[in-house]
């Protein structure tokens, strides 16, 4: 049996790839900083209408993922001539479930960049996000090369580079929010520090102001009960809770930056898959 050749991660051609594959997704990353700069003034049209684009690149991702992950699935448990090998290869009903999921995800991608504003740290770590994500596929391809059914390992790259990846940057993301300053609401009620921190977050779009002001909102609850529960000496799994909390909202947004990642590199492996 003929195997495929491996390829040498210092060749001319794979440094091109690359380097290609880190210029779009830093563009990407542009992108997201403009939206940050304007999204506050645009409109509800306009807003709608990045919200659609950044969803189809997410689409075009967990769509493609999914059906890989289906194929997968039918090849182990169903024989090639069973009828439900067709009728469960993933045509409308799952197009629409990774299409709510892209949705979902491209908006919490779009508010949590409206609502990070200028914070440098961020910024750079998602720049940060860029190259290791490029390089943590690039070495999975080439671990994978030899071994990987060339059909399943897409998949097994999207799923390699989004964990990697993901960790680092929500292990960054935690120590940032225990070192952040925040507002005393310890002498505060639960309703007085919503409104502290939504009553800042207008826009011109009631999309953008409504979804911020739920984000806040999110955050701000965090704050006063953090604050709350070192005031009160509440016990440790409570204290735990509000840190779960500020995992998952932190995961959130890494998912979510992460998906756009693997949309925009989707059909852009050495054999032409995704």
């Amino acid at each position: 049996m003929t195997m495929t050749p491996r390829l040498p991660v210092n060749a001319p051609a794979e440094q091109s790839r690359l380097i290609g594959h880190a210029a779009m997704l830093l563009l990407w990353v542009a992108a997201l900083w403009l939206f940050m700069l304007q999204g506050r003034v645009l409109a509800t049209g306009w807003v709608v209408a990045i919200w659609v684009v950044v969803s189809l690149v997410m689409l075009r991702g967990l769509f493609r993922r999914a059906r890989i992950r289906r194929r997968a699935w039918r090849s182990a448990y169903l024989y090639p001539e069973s009828p439900w090998n067709r009728r469960l290869r993933g045509g409308v009903c799952l197009f629409i479930i990774q299409l709510g999921k892209a949705g979902v995800l491209a908006a919490i991608l779009l508010l949590t960049a409206v609502r990070i504003g200028e914070e440098p740290e961020i910024w750079r770590l998602m720049l940060v996000a860029v190259l290791l994500f490029v390089l943590v596929r690039a070495i999975a391809d080439r671990v994978f090369w030899r071994d990987a059914s060339p059909v399943y390992r897409p998949e097994l790259l999207a799923r390699v580079g989004q964990w990697g990846t993901g960790v680092v940057m929500v292990l960054c993301l935690m120590l940032w929010a225990l070192v952040q300053p925040q507002p005393d609401f310890r002498e505060a009620t639960l309703e007085q520090a919503l409104w502290h921190v939504t009553d800042r977050e207008a826009a011109a779009s009631v999309v953008v102001e409504k979804g911020t002001q739920w984000v806040a909102a999110w955050q701000g609850a965090e704050q006063w009960l953090a604050q709350q529960v070192t005031a009160l000496d509440q016990p440790y799994w409570f204290r735990a809770g509000v840190w779960v909390s500020v995992l998952v909202r932190q995961s959130l947004f890494v998912m979510a930056l992460l998906v756009l990642f693997n949309g925009v590199l989707a059909g852009r492996l050495r054999d032409g898959g995704a």
